[in-house]
């Protein structure tokens, strides 16, 4: 190891996602099942919008915690949301990976225990690591189910953290809004930080999305547009919660990522406008194939 690389970073393997990568690279037409890319264009006019926010010199660092005209947006469909609740605060992140990354770095000490579903996103026990805390994986197989009993089981005295994911990256599964009700209030009981990892709350098919903040009012909610939109590159999520919280965040956020790129972030005001309806339909139908020939 060169004497120069920390401790830290040399205690992580390169992601798998990027392994499968440099092996696709080396295949012939390869089909990429690997990573939540959606296989559809970012919207023209969502592209017209940033476009023009960089022709017209909106090229500069924005404020850390968004422009105000998408964080005004934003704050509005939070609050009709989440009417009751009064401490609600959000900011605009650099990407929900980002906003992944600040909640950790905010919350999590040396010691500390989050606790997930396996299977998970990549990113999560590196993420909670990085931090010094303790990944705690529950098992969810062979259904990939939330449940609220495992979860419990799985609480400590150093229990700092849940970590959801609704509908679930790799799975897809999403949980059901009475097991949701169970492990939100679990957390208030215990006080315990719930954050909800919801990039992927319009994939949701059959019924309504629930959210575990609907339970929990101190629930710290992570989304963005990269999934819905296919803005993956553009790196501008959000993330809702308790104003504290949102405050360490953005203490962080202005001392490491600064802010989200400013023309992505009005291209995401208009993408707010953008009916999806069409391209969750195509999901839809992709699904029900697959469900099919299974």
């Amino acid at each position: 190891m060169h004497p120069w690389i920390s401790d830290r970073a040399d205690s992580f393997d390169s992601s798998g996602i990027r392994r499968v990568f440099d092996l696709a690279a080396k295949l012939k037409d390869p089909i990429n099942l690997s990573i939540g890319q959606p296989d559809f264009d970012v919207p023209n006019e969502v592209k017209k919008a940033a476009i023009e926010a960089i022709e017209s010199g909106k090229n500069a660092y924005s404020p850390t915690q968004g422009i105000g005209p998408l964080r005004e947006r934003l704050q509005r469909q939070v609050g009709q949301q989440y009417p009751n609740h009064g401490d609600r605060d959000v900011f605009v992140s650099s990407g929900t990976s980002g906003g992944l990354m600040l909640a950790m770095l905010s919350m999590i000490n040396p010691g500390d225990e989050v606790v997930y579903l396996d299977p998970f996103f990549v990113m999560y026990p590196a993420l909670v690591q990085m931090c010094g805390g303790v990944p705690v994986p529950v098992d969810s197989y062979p259904d990939f189910r939330l449940d609220p009993e495992k979860i419990e089981a799985a609480i400590t005295p150093r229990t700092k953290m849940i970590l959801l994911n609704s509908p679930a990256n790799p799975t897809g599964v999403t949980a059901a809004a009475a097991d949701l009700k169970q492990v939100a209030e679990l957390t208030a009981e215990k006080n315990i930080a719930l954050v909800s990892d919801e990039i992927y709350s319009n994939f949701h098919y059959d019924d309504e999305f629930v959210s575990p903040a609907i339970y929990n009012d101190q629930t710290i909610v992570i989304d963005g547009f990269s999934k819905s939109h296919a803005m993956t590159g553009w790196r501008v999520g959000y993330v809702h919660g308790p104003t504290e919280v949102m405050a360490a965040m953005l203490k962080l956020q202005q001392y490491s990522f600064v802010c989200a790129p400013q023309p992505a972030q009005w291209g995401a005001i208009r993408a707010m406008e953008v009916n999806l309806d069409g391209y969750l339909e195509d999901y839809r139908r992709k699904r029900d194939l697959v469900v099919e020939g299974l």
